[in-house]
């Protein structure tokens, strides 16, 4: 099984728990890899879109998103007409407007339909802190539901899981993955 990694907005590859959660996957047989998303300071929504929809190229794959990660894995999956994916792994993210500036201009005219996302992986997780400052709580319950799935919420790190919070080992994000 292949994972690949999707940051968020000002993200890199290193980001908090994806270094981790590399060795921790690697460890037990997966390959991994966290994609360097395209000018993430100033994140073009096609670019990002078009980034991941290329890294796909077989169905036993795992995409993980955090943050702006998953609505540009959603809108990717959105438009992806291969066979359905291994599983998608949601954390900290949203799949709608919600009161930010930047996403206003990030989506644009684009649309996420969970009912048509749904179907484009065997297996989701939506994974989500009570007391995210960035995503409100909300979001991620909206995004689960959309999706037919229950909300995991992490107990280990209650906020947005970045390095500022000190979240670089996040046990409910590796369970979501290999159970």
């Amino acid at each position: 099984m292949h994972v690949i990694l999707v940051h968020g907005w000002k993200g890199s590859p290193e980001n908090a728990w994806f270094p981790w959660l590399r060795r921790e996957l690697e460890s037990r047989g997966y390959t991994t890899e966290a994609l360097v998303m395209p000018h993430p300071a100033f994140p073009d929504r096609q670019v990002w879109v078009d980034h991941i929809k290329a890294s796909i190229t077989s169905p036993d794959t795992v995409l993980i998103g955090h943050s702006l990660g998953c609505p540009s894995i959603l809108l990717a999956l959105q438009s992806y007409d291969g066979p359905p994916l291994a599983r998608v792994v949601l954390v900290a993210g949203f799949a709608r407007l919600f009161q930010i500036p930047l996403l206003e201009h990030w989506f644009g005219e684009a649309r996420i339909d969970l009912n048509v996302v749904r179907s484009r992986a065997a297996s989701w997780r939506v994974l989500h802190g009570r007391f995210d400052p960035l995503v409100p709580f909300r979001e991620g319950e909206w995004m689960a539901e959309g999706l037919g799935v229950p909300l995991i919420e992490t107990h280990s790190h209650r906020g947005h899981l970045t390095p500022v919070e000190l979240a670089f080992e996040v046990p409910e994000i590796l369970q979501a993955v290999i159970k």
